[in-house]
């Protein structure tokens, strides 16, 4: 049965939805799982979900399935004079294709977002897609000042 989409905080049966939802944001970036990642997938967000509470999702619900999710998470910061304790990172933004410019994607994002602020995030982090970044933006997402961002990755065959 379905009924008025409404925001809501995910928990650990969503998990299978939640990873639905990844896959849609992972297919918009071209990037096309293997078929033995979706259990694993749920595994990890089923687990999560439930026990970690720097772990956090929203959902639009539609009661027969879920429209959009946003996913972030926090870990500790290394202690500085004036700064919270954590950095937070959202990691998966997705809204099904069919119910795109409703402003759901925003919805959960704020909560994310909001959820990470309240927990003590002194900066949140996260990559944007090119059809994103307006979006973020005017959240009030913007390049990093100070030190230049860098990252490694390990991009060995071994490792993929």
């Amino acid at each position: 049965m379905s009924t008025s989409p409404h925001l809501r905080r995910a928990g650990a049966d969503d998990a299978a939805e939640v990873t639905r939802l990844r896959k849609v944001m992972l297919a918009s970036m071209g990037v096309v799982p293997e078929a033995d990642w979706t259990p694993v997938c749920e595994a990890y967000f089923r687990e999560r979900l439930a026990t970690d509470p720097h772990f956090v999702a929203y959902v639009i619900d539609a009661g027969d399935r879920l429209l959009s999710s946003t996913v972030g998470q926090y870990t500790w910061s290394l202690p500085r004079p004036g700064r919270a304790p954590y950095v937070g990172h959202i990691a998966s933004v997705a809204t099904d294709p069919g119910h795109r410019r409703k402003g759901y994607a925003r919805l959960t994002f704020r909560a994310v977002h909001d959820h990470l602020v309240e927990a003590g995030c002194f900066r949140i982090n996260l990559t944007a897609t090119p059809e994103a970044e307006d979006l973020y933006r005017s959240l009030g997402y913007d390049d990093p000042g100070g030190p230049t961002p860098l990252t490694w990755t390990d991009t060995t065959e071994a490792r993929r």
